[in-house]
């Protein structure tokens, strides 16, 4: 089984707070919480967009995970 990485638990902890009642986010709400701009994280290959037809989305749990990930780095 994976291992799950530090700091996952507390990053999704803080996306849940900050997004009550959500799973998913768009790509300029996920910016705005991560201080950048939408552009930027699209233009990042690692950054977990869910393209949904012409929308795109941000999974929290993915989110947290590659904040995790990120941190690790």
């Amino acid at each position: 089984m994976a291992r799950e990485a530090k700091y996952f638990r507390d990053n999704l902890e803080s996306l849940r707070a900050y997004f009550p009642g959500k799973e998913m986010v768009s790509v300029p709400e996920a910016a705005r919480y991560l201080g950048t701009t939408k552009e930027s994280l699209f233009a990042d290959d690692s950054f977990p967009i869910l393209r949904l037809g012409k929308q795109s989305r941000v999974v929290l749990v993915n989110l947290a995970g590659w904040l995790a990930t990120e941190a690790a780095h």
